[in-house]
C-alpha cells in the first residue's frame, strides 16, 4: 500500500507538471534505462536467488559471483545502449537523442539493484527489499518536490531523479549485505554453476524483459508523444494491480524452488497461484472504481482521454499479475519451456492486435490489445498445467470459499498481531 501511495504521488507531480506530451517524453526516456537493466540482466538474479535460498555452502561465494557479474554487465551494457537506443527514434522522437543517451549513461545502477534485491531474496529478507524500494520511492518524490519548488522539473531532470532512487538502493542494501561478501577469491567452477543456471532461466526472462517492454516500444513506433502521455496514465492508475500481486510472485518463487520434492513443489504452485487470483481480482475492482476519479480529480482534464483505455488495460493487469505469478513459479520447479512459449505467443499476438488497433484507436486500441494477448497467455499455462503436468482444471481456479477465508484469516491475524502486540505476547508465552 505505501509503494502504490508513494507511485501516485510521484506520478500526480510528473503528469501535472508536464502535461501529455512531457509525460510522453519521460516514459521514453525511461524506457531505455529499463530495458537496458532487464535485457543484461536475463536470468542470473534469479540463480542468484535459487542458489542462495537452496541452502548451499557456497553462499558467501554466490555473492561474490553475482556482483562480479553485475558489474560486468554494467560495463558492457551501458556503452552499447548509448549507442543504440537514438537509432530507434523516429519523426519529433528525434529531439529526444541526447536526453536518451543521459538517461542511458546514468541506468548503470538500474542493473545492480535486481542482483542486490537477489542476493536479499535469496535470504529470505522480504521485509527488508520492500523497506529498501520504499527507501529508493520517497527519494524519488522528495526530489520531484525540490524540483518542483526550483522550477526545474523537466522530463530529464524526473529521469535523473529516479535514476538516483536506484542508486540510494544499492548503498542501502550494503547495510545487510557485508562488502567483504562481494570480494572473495572464487573457485574455478563458481561463474559457470550461477552462468550455467542462469542461462537455463535466460529464455523466459528475455521473453518476458521483451514483453513487458513493448508497450513503449511499440507506442514509440505508431502514435504520438500524447497518446504514449495517455497510455502512462492508465498505466499508472492500473500498474497497482501487478505491485500488489509481486508477493506471491517473490515468495512463491523462493518456496517453489527450495521445497523437499516435487508433489510439494506443485501443491505451493497452486496455492500461491489460487490466492493471488483472490488479490488481483480484488485489486480489479478497486482499481475501476477509482480509475474515473483518480484521472479527472488527480490528474487533471488535459488526461481524460486515458480514462477508457484503464479499463480494459486494468484487466489486461489482472491477467498479467496471475500469468506472472503461475510462470515464476513454474520456473521455480525448473519447467523453462512453458513460460517461453507463452511469452513468445503473447507477444505475437500483441505485435499483431497493435498493428491494426493502435493507429486507429491511440492507447486504446492498445490497451485493447494488451487484454488480448494477456488473455491468451493466461489459456496457455492452464492448458499447459492440465494437459502436461494432469492438474485438474477445478485445481486451478482460486475464488473459492476455503481460498478466501485463508486469506480474511491471514489478514485478521496480521491486524492482530500488529494492533495488539502485548496481548499476543502473552498468548506465545502461555503453557498452551
Amino acid at each position: 500500500m505505501l509503494r502504490v501511495g508513494l507511485g501516485a504521488i510521484s506520478g500526480l507531480i510528473v503528469s501535472r507538471l508536464l502535461m501529455p506530451r512531457g509525460r510522453g517524453e519521460l516514459a521514453i526516456l525511461l524506457y531505455f534505462p529499463t530495458l537496458m537493466a532487464a535485457l543484461f540482466s536475463l536470468g542470473t538474479p534469479q540463480a542468484i536467488t535459487a542458489l542462495i535460498s537452496s541452502g548451499t555452502e557456497r553462499t558467501e561465494e554466490v555473492f561474490t559471483t553475482g556482483f562480479r557479474l553485475a558489474i560486468a554487465h554494467v560495463l558492457l551494457a551501458v556503452p552499447l545502449m548509448m549507442l543504440c537506443a537514438p537509432l530507434t527514434l523516429t519523426g519529433d522522437n528525434r529531439q529526444l537523442v541526447i536526453p536518451v543517451q543521459i538517461s542511458c549513461a546514468c541506468g548503470a545502477f538500474m542493473i545492480l539493484v535486481p542482483y542486490f534485491n537477489a542476493m536479499a531474496y535469496g535470504l529470505k529478507r522480504f521485509t527488508w527489499v520492500n523497506a529498501v524500494t520504499l527507501a529508493g520511492q520517497a527519494g524519488y518524490v522528495l526530489a520531484l518536490i525540490v524540483l518542483w519548488l526550483t522550477r526545474t522539473l523537466t522530463p530529464l531532470t524526473a529521469v535523473l531523479s529516479a535514476l538516483g532512487s536506484q542508486f540510494l538502493q544499492c548503498l542501502l542494501h550494503l547495510i545487510h549485505i557485508k562488502p567483504r561478501w562481494l570480494n572473495r577469491k572464487l573457485p574455478r567452477g563458481a561463474y559457470a554453476q550461477c552462468l550455467g543456471l542462469g542461462i537455463r532461466f535466460a529464455a523466459p526472462s528475455l521473453a518476458a524483459i521483451v514483453l513487458l517492454n513493448a508497450d513503449r516500444a511499440i507506442l514509440i513506433r505508431t502514435t504520438t508523444l500524447e497518446q504514449i502521455g495517455y497510455f502512462a496514465i492508465a498505466l499508472a492508475v492500473t500498474m497497482p494491480i501487478t505491485i500488489t500481486t509481486e508477493a506471491f510472485t517473490q515468495i512463491g518463487f523462493v518456496e517453489v524452488s527450495s521445497a523437499e520434492n516435487a508433489g510439494a513443489s506443485l501443491a505451493l504452485l497452486l496455492r500461491r497461484f489460487q490466492m493471488a487470483q483472490v488479490v488481483a481480482g480484488a485489486c480489479f475492482l478497486f482499481a475501476c472504481a477509482l480509475v474515473g476519479p483518480v484521472i479527472r480529480f488527480g490528474f487533471g482534464k488535459a488526461y481524460l482521454s486515458s480514462i477508457p483505455a484503464a479499463y480494459p488495460l486494468a484487466l489486461a493487469m489482472t491477467f498479467r499479475a496471475m500469468t506472472r505469478t503461475l510462470e515464476n513459479n513454474l520456473r521455480g520447479l525448473r519447467f523453462i519451456v512453458p513460460g517461453t512459449i507463452g511469452v513468445a505467443i503473447n507477444l505475437t499476438a500483441l505485435i499483431l492486435l497493435s498493428m491494426s488497433l493502435v493507429p486507429k484507436w491511440g492507447a486504446f486500441g492498445f490497451c485493447c490489445a494488451s487484454l488480448i494477448s494477456e488473455a491468451i497467455y493466461l489459456t496457455c499455462l492452464g492448458l499447459y498445467l492440465t494437459t502436461q503436468q494432469n492438474v485438474r482444471l477445478p485445481s486451478l481456479w482460486g475464488f473459492r470459499p476455503s481460498i478466501v477465508r485463508a486469506m480474511w484469516l491471514a489478514i485478521a491475524e496480521l491486524l492482530r498481531d500488529t494492533v495488539l502486540p502485548e496481548k499476543s505476547a502473552e498468548i506465545a508465552k502461555s503453557t498452551c
